[in-house]
C-alpha cells in the first residue's frame, strides 16, 4: 500500500480563485444581510483559530473566511474529497481531510485504524506549519454540523493541534484562539440574514506547565474553556421551538425589531431565553398562563393565514404600497417569466447531481446544490447565448444575451418576493377592512401578550442588577 501524502492545497490557482469569487458571491446573494460583529478583535499579524459553533454545513467556514478577510483553513470529511467535485471545491478553501473509522473503505476514508492515525497525524502536521506560519484555520469543536438548539459534546482535536503547535514552537508561536457564534435567522431561507459574533481573542501559553506533565488531561482542559468560551457567543435554548420562538416574541416587544441591527436581535434574543429560564425557575406557574395564552393567539393568527402581527398596523403611509407593487409585477412579468424559463431546468439539475456527489451526507448537500446551481445556470446561459447567436447569425448579439441573461434571472427572484409581498399585504389590508373587530380583538392580545414579555424582562434585569448592588 503506497502512503498517501498530505499537504495544504496552492489555494491561489485561477479555478481556486474563480471557485471562490463565486462562492461568495453567492452566499452575499442568498444572505444579503450578512453583520460582523467585533472583527476589529481580529489580530492580523498572528496565527489563529477560529472555533465556531457548527449550524450549516459547508457554508460555515466560508462564513469565518468572508468575516476574518483573510485565508482561513479548515478540517473536513475525508469522504467530502473522495470525488473530483469535491476535491475541487474544497481545495479552493484549503480544506483538509480529517479521517474517521467509520468511512473505512468509503472513497476518501481511510483503510483501517492504523491508516486513519497516521493520516490524520500527518494532518495535524500541517495545520502546525500552517499554525508556524501565521496562517489561520477554523475548527469546529463539535466535529458535526447540526441543527439542535444547543452546543454537542466537544471533540478535543481544536485545543491538541493548538496546544501541539506551541510545544512544538517552545510556547513562541502565540497562537491566537478566537470564540465565533453564527447566528442565522433561517439558514434555509433565501435572502434572509445571518450574524457572525467575534469573540475576545486569547493565548495559550497559560497551559505551559500543564501540558508539560500530562498533555492529555490538559487538552480536556482547555477544551471545557473552548466550551465557556463558545456559550458567551453562540445563541442556545432547552429546545429548538423555544429558540424559533424567542424572536418572534421579540418582535412583540420592539415592533422595529427586523430594523436593528443583527447584534442588537442576537442581545435582545439572549436576554429573552435568560429571561425565560429565570421565569421557568422563579414563577412556574406563571410561565404556564403565559404560554397557554401564547399559544392561543398563535393558533388565532395561524387560522386567519397571518405570519407577522405587525402588519395587521400597517400605517396610511403605506397605502400606495401595494398599488407599487402590482404595478411592478405586471410590468415585469415577462421579462421574469423569461428568467424563470431560462434558468429552471439548469438549477433543478443541481439537486441530483449534489445527492449523487455528496451521497447521504444532508449536511452538506444544500451548500453543494447551491454551487452546482449557480455554475449549471452559468452554462446554461452560455448555451443559449450560443445558440441565439448562432440563430440570428450574429456574435455580438449573443454575448449581449449573455449578460441580459443574469438580469433576467435575478428578476425572476425579485418578481417572486415581490408576489408574495404583494398578496401578503392584500390579505391583511382586506382582512382589516372586512374584519375590523376581529383585527381590533388579535391587537389587544398582542399588547397584552407584549406587557407580560416587557414585566418579565424587567423582573429578570432587576434580578441581575441586585447582585451587583449588593456588591
Amino acid at each position: 500500500m503506497s502512503k498517501t501524502v498530505i499537504s495544504l492545497p496552492q489555494s491561489d490557482r485561477p479555478i481556486f480563485r474563480f471557485i471562490r469569487f463565486l462562492v461568495f458571491a453567492l452566499v452575499n446573494l442568498y444572505y444579503p444581510r450578512l453583520e460582523v460583529h467585533g472583527a476589529e478583535k481580529i489580530p492580523n499579524d498572528k496565527p489563529i483559530i477560529f472555533v465556531p459553533n457548527h449550524p450549516n454545513g459547508l457554508l460555515d467556514p466560508i462564513l469565518i473566511m468572508m468575516a476574518a478577510n483573510r485565508p482561513v483553513s479548515f478540517l473536513a470529511k475525508g469522504t467530502l474529497m473522495g470525488n473530483p467535485v469535491g476535491r475541487l471545491f474544497l481545495g479552493a478553501f484549503a480544506a483538509l481531510p480529517i479521517y474517521r473509522l467509520r468511512d473505512a473503505g468509503q472513497a476518501g476514508g481511510p483503510v483501517d485504524e492504523d491508516d486513519m492515525k497516521a493520516r490524520n497525524e500527518q494532518v495535524f502536521s500541517v495545520c502546525r506549519g500552517l499554525l508556524h506560519n501565521r496562517g489561520a484555520m477554523a475548527i469546529f469543536p463539535e466535529g458535526k454540523t447540526h441543527s439542535e438548539s444547543y452546543l454537542s459534546e466537544f471533540k478535543t482535536g481544536a485545543a491538541r493541534i493548538a496546544l501541539s503547535t506551541e510545544h512544538e514552537a517552545d510556547w513562541n508561536d502565540d497562537v491566537q484562539i478566537v470564540p465565533v457564534g453564527l447566528w442565522y435567522e433561517d439558514k434555509t431561507l433565501f435572502r434572509s440574514s445571518v450574524l457572525v459574533v467575534v469573540g475576545d481573542p486569547y493565548d495559550i501559553r497559560s497551559y505551559r506547565e500543564d501540558y508539560e506533565a500530562d498533555p492529555y488531561q490538559t487538552a480536556h482542559d482547555m477544551t471545557a474553556k473552548l466550551k465557556s468560551d463558545l456559550d458567551e457567543v453562540v445563541l442556545q435554548a432547552e429546545n429548538n421551538e423555544l429558540l424559533a420562538a424567542i424572536p418572534a416574541v421579540a418582535r412583540w416587544v420592539e415592533p422595529q425589531f427586523d430594523e436593528l441591527p443583527l447584534i442588537n436581535q442576537h442581545e435582545l434574543t439572549s436576554e429573552m431565553i435568560d429571561a425565560y429560564s429565570f421565569i421557568q425557575t422563579e414563577q412556574p406557574t406563571r410561565l404556564e398562563h403565559f404560554s397557554a395564552e401564547a399559544r392561543k393567539y398563535a393558533r388565532a393568527l395561524m387560522t386567519l393565514g397571518i405570519d407577522d402581527p405587525w402588519e395587521l398596523e400597517i400605517p396610511d403611509a403605506t397605502k400606495g404600497r401595494p398599488w407599487r407593487l402590482l404595478s411592478f409585477l405586471i410590468l415585469s412579468f415577462p421579462f421574469a417569466l423569461i428568467g424563470a424559463i431560462i434558468s429552471f431546468v439548469p438549477y433543478r439539475m443541481a439537486k441530483p447531481v449534489a445527492i449523487k456527489v455528496m451521497g447521504d451526507d444532508t449536511s452538506t448537500i444544500s451548500t453543494v446544490k447551491l454551487i452546482l446551481g449557480a455554475i449549471f445556470v452559468l452554462i446554461g446561459y452560455i448555451i443559449l447565448a450560443c445558440l441565439f447567436g448562432s440563430w440570428v447569425n450574429n456574435g455580438w448579439l449573443g454575448l449581449v444575451a449573455f449578460l441580459v441573461f443574469p438580469a433576467l434571472g435575478y428578476l425572476a427572484l425579485i418578481w417572486g418576493e415581490g408576489f408574495e409581498e404583494w398578496s401578503t399585504l392584500n390579505s391583511y389590508r382586506w382582512l382589516r377592512l372586512a374584519r375590523a373587530d376581529l383585527v381590533k380583538a388579535l391587537k389587544t392580545q398582542r399588547e397584552y401578550l407584549a406587557d407580560q414579555v416587557r414585566g418579565a424582562l424587567v423582573e429578570y434585569r432587576d434580578a441581575q442588577a441586585k447582585p451587583a448592588i449588593n456588591n
